[in-house]
């Protein structure tokens, strides 16, 4: 039996369901999806299998220009290759440089309590800014209205943990 590389996968734009549905399955931290509204979606494949998924939509904080992408998920399968992460980032770089040419930047948080930045790292990415942890007190409405915080859908721990913005130019 041949070992699979990551070199010997395809990277390709697919339905933002499936990207959804393995985010689910797969995500270390942030399992809990939200269904939309994502700008792309993609996935590494070989032979019919998906072994890493990714989502992009425009960045969450409002005070960020909205030309820029930012990645809201990735997650791989436990049985996709090394190094699956950085190609993929290196892949959907590429796509956007090529395709978008009005987006100016890529963004991605990386959770300081459990991952390293790594991919990030490896794929030419530059961390530009560190937050501190903090806890979120979300019980009460918003100041000045009558609307509700939007809830921690994977729970307060991954939420008020300290975040890397890593970026990347394109």
């Amino acid at each position: 039996m041949n070992t699979l590389h990551a070199r010997d996968l395809a990277c390709s734009p697919c339905e933002k369901a499936h990207a959804v549905e393995l985010v689910r399955l797969w995500h270390s931290r942030l399992p809990n999806c939200q269904n939309g509204p994502w700008q792309f979606a993609f996935k590494a494949h070989k032979d019919g299998v998906t072994y890493a998924v990714a989502l992009w939509n425009n960045p969450s904080a409002r005070c960020l220009p909205s030309h820029w992408l930012e990645l809201r998920r990735m997650a791989c399968s436990p049985d996709a290759p090394r190094f699956t992460a950085s190609m993929f980032l290196g892949w959907m770089a590429r796509f956007f440089k090529l395709n978008y040419r009005d987006r100016e930047k890529m963004i991605s948080y990386q959770d300081l309590q459990v991952h390293k930045g790594t991919i990030y790292k490896a794929a030419g990415w530059a961390v530009e800014y560190i937050s501190k942890p903090r806890i979120r007190d979300r019980s009460k409405p918003r100041a000045g209205t009558t609307r509700s915080y939007r809830s921690d859908m994977n729970g307060v721990v991954p939420a008020g943990a300290g975040k890397a913005r890593w970026s990347k130019y394109l």
